[in-house]
């Protein structure tokens, strides 16, 4: 009780800094996979950052199958943002997506999935088949891709009738 108490006291004078990005959640794990999805998460969101200045970029904080990692607001807009990290250069099926279609399907949202690397037409076929055109997959693996991430991201934006 004084531990809460005393952190109430010193959490105004101690606040976080506003101009430091939220961090990222902890990945569960520390196989090399996840410290890559761990980099790669960093780099969407910078990415993000630098093609839409102006927008409001949520994290998860917690890891969860049926959550997004990011909430991109832009224009008072939202679309959500998983970001999913390959190991090698293969097929991307989209194994682990369907918690979080399933999820989205029944909320409405619209949702990128943004890809390391890969072919990731079995993973736009689960997500065409789920969302419609309420999603899609982008494979982003550095600026040289921005203008994949920035075209796919505007074309969901411009569907969205802004709620009053």
């Amino acid at each position: 009780m004084i531990d809460t108490r005393l952190r109430r006291l010193l959490s105004p004078l101690l606040g976080r800094p506003r101009d430091r990005p939220e961090s990222f959640r902890p990945r569960g794990t520390s196989s090399r996979v996840s410290r890559l999805a761990e980099r790669y998460d960093v780099e969407v969101d910078a990415a993000l950052q630098r093609l839409w200045p102006k927008s409001r970029i949520y994290h998860d904080r917690e890891f969860t199958r049926d959550r997004a990692d990011f909430l991109l607001v832009v224009r008072g807009r939202g679309v959500m943002v998983e970001t999913k990290v390959k190991s090698d250069p293969g097929l991307f099926r989209g194994s682990t997506l369907p918690p979080l279609l399933d999820r989205l399907q029944r909320d409405g949202r619209r949702l990128i999935v943004v890809l390391n690397q890969g072919d990731p037409t079995p993973a736009r076929a689960l997500v065409a088949e789920k969302l419609g055109d309420k999603g899609c997959v982008v494979v982003w693996s550095g600026p040289h891709h921005d203008a994949d991430l920035h075209g796919a991201v505007e074309a969901l934006l411009q569907q969205m009738v802004r709620h009053q």
